[in-house]
């Protein structure tokens, strides 16, 4: 693995399949989506005050994905490493950073993608604050990470 490495909380390890490329071997866009959408729900699964506010406020979670790089960007590889961590909080939304490690091919490439996460209020679409709680929830959770990618 070239390149710097760093913790993450989730991680997910993709071989390749010949459903998962286009006719020159390139990983689909639509692939990378999925795996994208894939380690967000399941680094947010671990977030247990974040789900106890949402239920207990009948509050609804947005989840935005920032732009997605090509699919080709990550070459031919045989294999491709999605992780997931929170790397920015503030008072009413945290980032979670993805990244997107492919291997196997001529040269390793890694990509970032980022996903805010917030709170809304469904009847007014007011963005509530998460507070210490769910910071701290956020905060322990990366603390205790143990993957690297």
């Amino acid at each position: 693995m070239t390149g710097i490495v760093s913790k993450w909380v989730v991680l997910r390890e993709h071989a390749v399949s010949a459903d998962d490329v286009d006719a020159d071997n390139n990983v689909l866009d639509e692939v990378l989506a999925r795996w994208v959408d894939d380690v967000c729900s399941a680094y947010l699964e671990r977030c247990r005050m974040l789900s106890k506010m949402r239920n207990r406020d009948g509050l609804v979670l947005r989840s935005r994905v920032g732009p997605l790089p090509p699919g080709a960007r990550l070459g031919r590889p045989s294999a491709v490493a999605v992780s997931a961590g929170a790397r920015e909080i503030r008072p009413s939304s945290f980032t979670i950073a993805v990244r997107l490690r492919a291997a196997g091919s001529t040269t390793e490439v890694a990509v970032n993608v980022a996903c805010v996460v917030s709170l809304e209020d469904p009847a007014t679409g007011e963005t509530r604050e998460l507070g210490d709680d769910i910071r701290d929830e956020l905060v322990a959770l990366e603390h205790g990470a143990e993957h690297y990618n």
